[in-house]
């Protein structure tokens, strides 16, 4: 019998620690930034990674992916091996490496000098380490300042180590700021160390916030000001550089030109995912973005606003920051928006940014270094809707929501709002969590539906459901009366970030509010 119990326990602890390894670990990581006294920029890198699973080699971390523009910089491999299992190692053959064009910079002519090299890992297998080791060698003209934002933790991969070593010349001033971690770096003359130890992996949840809330996150940057790090984005050509004639046709106002403009720009300009240290943090102006109907978000804006100046509004771009970031730099810059009169514009999508429902996780800046203010201003929502339900030829017809017949009964269901929390599809939500909860705004939504019954009786019973806790409210009712059925469905939520420890307060209200319940009636 004892040999049965302690093979099972072997089993046990066998299995327990293999469910607690990652699917990679990072050993050790470095970044190394040296800024030259002649503003030349060199970057290196290296790293050991073991992979633990078939997974992490098939799909996750199989191939090493390195962009840089050969107008500035020179990449240069140092290392690239495998150690296998059994102390083999592998070297990686000339092959292993191949450039290709950018996906962000396909699209553009004048992006196609920039190249992404493609690092392919070879002789891979589970508990083998990979080393990898490059250079990216800089020239005076690759940009005007020394910016870095990284966060830390990666999905898939915990890490034992990781280090970034910023080089400045003597005299420099450099700001940084770390969020989410308490790590500051070790200074020793002109260099700054910082060094992250014990970083578990990214638990890829979703709906984890754009911001990396709850993650470490190092900015830096050697612009003396705001106003500094953002002067790449000032640089503007006198020339003129209006929209087609045809765009503002018919258009009068101030308003109604701000949101032809915008449409133009977002119908008719690709977005390309070209990072402004690629560009040596130049950006083509309004002009070459017409030209070829393309344009990084930061050349969209520009042209978009420009276009609107010319067309008599008063115009500037806008950037976002996550609150969360304290360093701020171009880097770091989560969205581009055009300010015009009292509105905002987006570069994506047509319609007014609704900069207030966001206003509790991002902060404005205008391209002056000034805090654009911002009232926060959840998203409100109140709807009726009027809906008639009558039998035709022995079918239940309706003008709103859908029906299904079940047996001798009906059964109808309200229609989703396309402009409130229904249209965020957070269905799927896991009964437990580690990262921080984003949801699309802070919402205050109110939907009414009075359904009218002709030759129909509801065999629904009226009831009501009232939930309240520290993330906001659900209220639900089904009121019976007489003819008419009158649903009403109430959502609050506070704020844009939960959390996890608040998780299952907004998971328990988003739950009610898209179950079945309160939002179906049977009738017969």
């Amino acid at each position: 019998m004892k040999k049965y119990i302690l093979t099972a326990v072997g089993v046990v602890a066998f299995l327990a620690s293999y469910a607690q390894k990652n699917d990679a670990t990072l050993n050790k990581v470095t970044e190394t930034y040296t800024l030259k006294p002649d503003g030349a920029i060199d970057y290196d890198y290296s790293k050991s990674m073991i992979y633990h699973t078939h997974y992490s080699f098939f799909t996750l971390f199989g191939e090493t992916f390195v962009v840089y523009n050969p107008a500035f910089q020179k990449l240069t491999i140092n290392e690239c091996k495998t150690t296998q299992k059994d102390g083999t190692v592998v070297k990686a053959p000339d092959n292993a490496f191949n450039e290709v064009l950018p996906a962000g910079a396909a699209n553009s002519k004048d992006y196609n000098g920039l190249r992404e090299m493609v690092i392919t890992h070879t002789g891979l297998e589970p508990d083998c380490t990979v080393d990898l080791s490059y250079s990216i060698t800089g020239s005076p003209d690759g940009s005007p300042t020394l910016d870095i934002d990284r966060v830390i933790p990666i999905q898939g991969a915990d890490i034992k180590e990781y280090n970034i070593v910023v080089n400045v010349p003597h005299g420099t001033k450099l700001d940084w700021s770390v969020s989410d971690s308490d790590v500051k770096p070790v200074i020793k003359e002109n260099t700054y160390t910082w060094t992250f130890r014990n970083i578990p992996a990214a638990a890829g949840d979703y709906y984890a916030p754009a911001s990396h809330k709850g993650q470490p996150r190092l900015s830096v940057t050697t612009a003396g000001s705001l106003e500094e790090a953002l002067r790449p984005l000032t640089v503007e050509t006198t020339d003129i550089c209006e929209a087609p004639a045809n765009v503002l046709d018919g258009k009068t106002t101030i308003e109604e030109k701000a949101e032809a403009i915008q449409k133009f720009i977002v119908e008719n300009i690709a977005t390309g995912n070209v990072a402004p240290a690629l560009t040596g943090y130049r950006f083509r102006q309004c002009a070459s973005v017409l030209a070829s109907a393309f344009g990084t978000p930061a050349e969209k804006a520009l042209a978009m606003a420009k276009l609107m100046r010319s067309a008599g509004i008063d115009a500037g771009v806008v950037v976002v920051f996550p609150k969360n970031i304290k360093t701020r730099n171009i880097a770091n810059i989560s969205k581009f928006i055009v300010k015009a009169g009292d509105k905002f514009y987006g570069i994506d999508k047509t319609g007014a940014y609704e900069a207030g429902n966001h206003a509790d996780r991002d902060d404005l800046v205008d391209l002056a270094g000034n805090q654009v203010s911002v009232s926060f201003n959840p998203l409100v929502i109140n709807d009726t809707v009027d809906v008639e339900l009558s039998v035709k030829d022995g079918e239940v017809e309706t003008n709103e929501g859908s029906v299904a017949k079940r047996g001798s009964y009906w059964a109808y269901t309200v229609p989703e709002n396309k402009k409130g929390v229904d249209s965020w599809g957070m269905t799927q939500l896991n009964s437990k969590r580690t990262d921080w909860f984003e949801i699309k705004s802070p919402i205050v939504e109110t939907d009414v539906f009075t359904i009218r019954l002709d030759g129909l009786t509801s065999l629904t019973k009226s009831c009501d459901f009232n939930l309240e806790n520290a993330a906001g409210s659900v209220k639900l009712s089904i009121e019976n009366a007489g003819s008419q059925v009158i649903i009403r469905r109430e959502i609050k939520l506070d704020k844009s970030l939960y959390p996890p420890t608040e998780y299952q307060m907004v998971r328990a209200l988003l739950l009610e509010w898209y179950s079945p319940a309160y939002r179906r009636l049977i009738l017969r």
